[in-house]
């Protein structure tokens, strides 16, 4: 029988629905196709194996039960035959799985298991009937008499769903210890939500020694903007922040970040300076840090492509040097590169573990290096601090697969490595004896257990001051396979992982059916927290086809993990759109990469360093059913702003009841002709509700004045005033609750950029570019000021531009590129994820113009060289002598965009040199320009992503005198 649920009232309703659907249905089949039974129709399971298949045939519609439903039309059955005696299956037990790839989440399916056919008795636990997608589980243990072995019927009712999701079917034997049912929804926390302001790393370029393109004696990147799989810590020892400095390490650089929580009135909350280390030099893979918070030492690590090698400095200040600037001479080296995997590295360290081995330095702590090599992962330890290592010590060979996490180390010195999959179960790998030994500790109990993703995700650990451990990752709602989806599980141990309690699902208040890159992070005793990337589409969230959007979200515990509290840390604010690749290689959707990492600071507030995919107006604003993404990898820091922390002495007074003034709104902006669309995400309300929102507008940074209000509940605003086009505009946006307003430092720059008819600048080389004539040695010729991409009217067609400095001389052998991802290359090649427009010369000098696709070969686990395949010429196209090129492009050709989609990662590049070997090589020795595009990522600043609106007419902009202001200031909170 149906439990009563939350969401019963509304299966009910689509329940009845697909009831009267399903009358018609049974009229029709009766003429149509007669009765039919699941494919194929029945099998056997013995102990040994293997798993029998088979999936549903019947025509669809909805019934509310077995009484109700006609076979062959809204349900079928298969008849599932147990082989052998109950002692034949000693210790095993048949698990009846059925379920739906239908990524709405509508489709659902009950599943009830009968002794003998349909007229038998439901067997003991036979009934499995949730709402939705998540797969009902039925367990038969032949040890029960009522149950034994024989012949059973395996009736799966169509609750409501139809033929276009059909179910599959599989029957299993596994241990009688394996858990039989999904982990159920945490018990909620009743005390006040937990708010958080998110950081973006500023769009300012800093010289660093080497890019994407190799070391050059001019290199400069965008802060952060090249930021995947960042590793994020807070030193707790620094004399530069009461809260302690912040780092956040990713690709080359290292990023260190002090907070004010005074709300200057005038400067930032955050500031960020890069001080790279050492030995992030030239390309890099897999970068890593940590930061010891008791020692206060941070560490940065760098792989080298598949070297087997690990390159690994340390600073005690904060990468400063003794004159307090960010140089090299603020790090040190480890000795030597490191033995190490070729995969996957982590960082962790901590106290030692009794017995304490004698230590060759007066540094405290142990320092725990770890890496895996395919399938084999390693551990080595240093004792002196990360200045040497020892011997790496194998911590699994084939018991476990997927993809291990970061390792941490409790206050009793015990070392936990997570991993995805260890026989099917997410589990922690535990060392006692300071690295010596390890063990392999399954996530599960009596009545759950996680399941491995089979796509690869890093689980994770947190272990709170009086040892307790908080385990979360994605575990998948289907064994072994990525078609239903996943959950944020979570779980806890209070013997160092031997058993696990409190195994729930923190993601379920949002209804979230997708889970990716789960961190952990844990406080004061009983207090943890936990971060991952969710959505609620199901289906496989790394295949090309997901069309689901990604938020980010924190779970905190308060109670050892017996309840939980979940915010919404980007509401309003889409992170991605589409999907997360998690399998390696150089898929479009990896822009993210394979991680993320939180930490908690010296006052105990959460910190989630995350990566977003999706930064800007163009593509936060554009419609949640928008195809295409904007492929950033934008570092952001998500800082607690309310409610209780994970060190209890800092708790706000009253806890259990405390209000706050709200956080900063994230503002994103997108001016088109003569209006700019602005929109905010609240994720602080500060316990109370939002009141109001200010708008405040100037022309000159920091001379906001208020423009107007609107209501609490609304989030956009299109100012249709901002007419000057000669003016740049800057936005404030100010939330004010019962208690008072936010703080006034998140103003935002909306420069005039063109419309749609003559192009839209999507990026501009900035000054102090390395390419530009007075900086490098670009020619005029080559040296690219901006992109722009538009829809010129009364066509069918795309548009787009390249400006470089001049064209009054055109080189030979050369090429000027414009690429943009998308997924509708594969229909001309199935390996091409992106397509190129462009104007090429050859040995002569002749000018011709070409679109075609761009496919990157991967060998291995390094990425290649991207390879161009032309498809044809582009007619009409142009250039000018003034260094305009011009490139129309027939929509038709390149997937057919329609309004309101994103095209993502347009970027900009140019080449000369070239030879036959090289004429259709990209990101080749022959690259003289681009516009900071790495991986198929956009690493640039705004986002070059551009919304298509259809080819319509654009008013003509006239300057016009900005209206007269309001107020003076926006208030000092």
């Amino acid at each position: 029988m149906k439990r009563i649920s939350s969401s019963m009232t509304a299966r009910a309703t689509i329940g009845a629905l697909f009831f009267v659907i399903g009358v018609f249905l049974v009229v029709f089949a009766f003429f149509a196709t007669g009765l039919r039974s699941a494919t194929p129709s029945a099998g056997t399971l013995s102990p040994g194996g293997p798993t029998v298949n088979w999936a549903g045939t019947a025509a669809g519609g909805g019934s509310l039960d077995e009484s109700t439903c006609v076979e062959g039309v809204n349900c079928d059955t298969f008849m599932l035959t147990l082989s052998g005696t109950p002692t034949n299956w000693s210790g095993l037990k048949a698990r009846i799985v059925v379920s739906a790839a239908d990524p709405s989440g509508a489709t659902d399916y009950d599943l009830y298991v009968h002794k003998g056919d349909n007229s038998g008795p439901i067997v003991p636990g036979g009934e499995s009937a949730h709402g939705g997608t998540p797969p009902e589980v039925v367990d038969l243990d032949p040890s029960n008499p009522a149950i034994g072995t024989g012949q059973f019927s395996v009736h799966v009712v169509y609750f409501s769903a139809t033929a276009a999701f059909q179910y599959s079917g599989s029957a299993s034997a596994v241990s009688t210890s394996a858990a039989s049912t999904l982990a159920p929804s945490a018990p909620q926390d009743t005390g006040p939500k937990i708010g958080f302001e998110n950081f973006e790393a500023p769009g300012t370029l800093v010289q660093v020694a080497s890019s994407s393109q190799g070391p050059t004696a001019h290199t400069v990147e965008y802060m952060g903007h090249d930021a995947g799989e960042p590793s994020v810590g807070v030193n707790w020892n620094s004399p530069n922040s009461a809260t302690g400095v912040t780092n956040f390490q990713s690709d080359l650089q290292t990023l260190f970040i002090k907070f004010d929580d005074s709300c200057p009135s005038s400067g930032q909350k955050a500031t960020w300076y890069n001080s790279s280390a050492p030995t992030s030099l030239f390309v890099d893979s897999d970068p890593i840090g940590f930061t010891d918070r008791d020692t206060g030492r941070v560490f940065a690590g760098e792989l080298t492509l598949t070297s087997p090698s690990c390159k690994v400095s340390f600073t005690d200040t904060d990468g400063l040097d003794a004159l307090g600037q960010p140089t090299l001479a603020g790090w040190s080296p480890s000795s030597g590169p490191l033995g190490s995997g070729i995969d996957h590295e982590t960082i962790g360290g901590g106290p030692y573990h009794t017995p304490i081995p004698s230590l060759p330095t007066p540094y405290p702590h142990a320092v725990y290096y770890c890496s895996q090599d395919l399938v084999t992962a390693f551990c080595l330890r240093s004792d002196d601090g990360g200045a040497t290592y020892g011997p790496p010590v194998a911590t699994y060979t084939s018991q476990c697969g997927g993809l291990h996490g970061h390792v941490k180390v409790a206050p009793d010195g015990t070392v936990y490595l997570p991993n995805n999959s260890c026989g099917g179960t997410g589990a922690v790998v535990v060392s006692e004896d300071n690295g010596l030994t390890w063990n392999i500790r399954p996530v599960q109990n009596a009545t759950s257990q996680t399941r491995a993703n089979s796509n690869l995700q890093d689980p994770a650990v947190g272990i709170d001051s009086n040892g307790r451990v908080y385990f979360a990752m994605s575990s998948s709602t289907v064994a072994g396979s990525a078609i239903g989806g996943s959950n944020a599980v979570v779980a806890t141990s209070n013997d160092r992982g031997q058993t696990w309690q409190n195994i729930f699902d923190v993601g379920a208040v949002y209804g979230l059916k997708n889970i990716a890159f789960p961190a952990a992070v844990a406080g004061d005793a009983g207090r943890a927290s936990v971060a991952f990337y969710g959505s609620t589409t199901s289906g496989d969230g790394s295949a090309n086809s997901f069309n689901g959007v990604w938020h980010l979200y924190v779970a905190n515990t308060f109670d050892g993990g017996q309840t939980w509290t979940t915010t919404d840390a980007t509401p309003n604010d889409t992170l991605q759109r589409g999907c997360i690749w998690s399998h390696g290689g150089a898929d479009i959707c990896r822009n993210l990469l394979d991680f993320f990492d939180m930490t908690v600071d010296k006052q105990g507030r959460v910190e989630v360093g995350y990566v977003d995919g999706c930064t800007d107006g163009t593509c936060v604003q554009a419609a949640l059913t928008a195809k295409g993404n904007a492929y950033t990898a934008r570092g952001v820091i998500a800082r607690q702003s309310s409610g209780r922390r994970l060190i209890a002495s800092f708790d706000p007074p009253n806890p259990l009841h405390a209000k706050s003034v709200p956080g900063m709104p994230s503002i994103t902006q997108r001016r088109v002709g003569s209006s700019v669309r602005l929109a905010w995400s609240e994720a602080d309300t500060g316990n109370s509700n939002i009141k109001s929102y200010q708008i405040w507008r100037g022309t000159a940074s920091g001379a906001e004045t208020l423009l107007t209000s609107v209501g609490g509940t609304q989030t956009t605003y299109n100012d249709l005033t901002a007419t000057d086009i000669t003016k740049t505009y800057y936005y404030k946006v100010l939330a004010v609750n019962s208690v008072g307003m936010s703080c006034a430092n998140n103003e935002i720059a909306a420069p005039y950029i063109g419309d749609t008819c003559s192009g839209l600048i999507l990026q501009r080389t900035p000054p102090g570019h390395p390419e530009q004539p007075l900086q490098g040695t670009a020619p005029a010729s080559l040296a690219i000021d901006y992109i722009a991409a538009g829809e010129p009217p009364g066509t069918s067609n795309l548009m787009f531009k390249m400006k470089v400095t001049d064209l009054s001389s055109v080189p030979p052998n050369s090429r000027w590129r414009i690429v943009w991802n998308s997924y509708a290359a594969q229909s001309f090649d199935p390996a091409a994820e992106q397509f190129y427009a462009g104007m090429r010369t050859d040995q002569n000098g002749t000018v011709t113009f070409e679109y075609g696709t761009v496919a990157t070969a991967v060998v291995g686990l390094v990425i290649g060289v991207p390879t161009e395949t032309p498809i044809g010429a582009l007619p009409g196209s142009s250039f000018n002598a003034d260094g305009t090129i011009t490139l129309v492009v027939p929509k038709s050709a390149v997937g057919n965009p329609q309004p309101g989609d994103l095209l993502g990662a347009v970027n900009g590049r140019t080449f000369t040199g070239d030879t036959s070997e090289t004429q259709n090589l990209e990101r080749s020795t022959l690259l003289v320009d681009h516009t900071f595009v790495k991986g198929q990522r956009d690493n640039g600043h705004p986002a070059a992503t551009y919304a298509v609106v259809g080819n319509v007419a654009c008013a003509g902009p006239t300057p016009t005198p900005t209206p007269k202001p309001k107020p003076t200031h926006p208030p000092h909170p």
